[in-house]
């Protein structure tokens, strides 16, 4: 053990955190696993924690071999990321998954594994990388809009499209962390505005075109976010409020400290409490 302690490079703080949040981890997914188990009668409890451990041995494995390697690679490993993330997102987008009429394609599975991953997160660590790469390939040059609206941006709005028909938040989280690599890198703040309003203009035509066609699958997410904002705004009681009540009970009952891991009661109530972690 001390031997591959002594094997580990960088931040020691960072991997202390890492391993303690993993360490954590292992309480939620005890106290939620019980919906899965007794609820909808998938499984066991034990069973989900082992998988869990495995979970999180290859994310370590997975950890360790890519602090190994040398920084720079991921700069030229992010030029060929961003062809194999749109291909990886366009078969996600293919599968045409649903949830109650609605856009769900968000996940996909990887064969021999039975494990699925979101194809945005990845997206997102690939776009970073090759965001960060690019501001530091023009740091001390002078390039023009539409040099940088060819070699930069084209690669991000392509990604985003196909992240957004599913998926709007995750869309918004990635393009708002994108603008603020950009703001960090000097990149000039008129060039940023004009994207900016370009990425409001695209999210704008994409909700017209929803609303042009609204029996196409690849639009119908959009009345998700539509009635989400008139349930948040008008705040009058409808059917859809039974998730958010049995959270106000959940709150209610377990205070501030709640009821501790395993010992919840609504979290066996709750749709998707072993996704949300529920522990109140």
């Amino acid at each position: 053990m001390n031997a591959l302690v002594a094997k580990m490079r960088g931040d020691k703080v960072i991997w202390a955190i890492v391993f303690l949040l993993a360490l954590v981890s292992f309480l939620p997914v005890y106290s939620a696993s019980t919906n899965l188990v007794y609820v909808i009668g998938k499984g066991s409890t034990l069973g989900y924690l082992v998988k869990h451990l495995g979970h999180l041995f290859l994310g370590f494995a997975i950890i360790y071999f890519v602090h190994k390697v040398p920084y720079h690679y991921f700069r030229a490993l992010s030029i060929f990321g961003i062809p194999l993330v749109i291909v990886l997102l366009l078969y996600t987008l293919y599968q045409g998954t649903t949830i109650g009429g609605a856009n769900a394609s968000r996940w996909i599975q990887i064969p021999f594994v039975g494990v699925s991953f979101q194809t945005s997160t990845l997206a997102f660590t690939v776009l970073m990388v090759y965001v960060a790469r690019y501001l530091a390939k023009v740091s001390d040059k002078e390039y023009s809009f539409k040099e940088s609206l060819l070699e930069l941006w084209l690669p991000v709005f392509a990604v985003l499209v196909l992240i957004l028909p599913s998926n709007f938040s995750t869309t918004a989280l990635i393009f708002s962390m994108v603008c603020m690599l950009i703001f960090i890198g000097h990149y000039p703040l008129k060039y940023l505005a004009t994207v900016i309003g370009m990425g409001i203009a695209s999210l704008l035509l994409f909700i017209l075109m929803a609303k042009a066609f609204p029996q196409n699958k690849l639009f119908s997410r959009v009345n998700t976010w539509g009635n989400r904002i008139e349930r948040f705004v008008d705040d009058k009681p409808t059917d859809d409020d039974y998730q958010i009540e049995k959270a106000k009970i959940a709150i209610a009952s377990g205070r501030i400290y709640g009821l501790g891991p395993g010992r919840s009661v609504q979290k066996n109530f709750l749709p998707q409490s072993s996704s949300d972690f529920i522990l109140l």
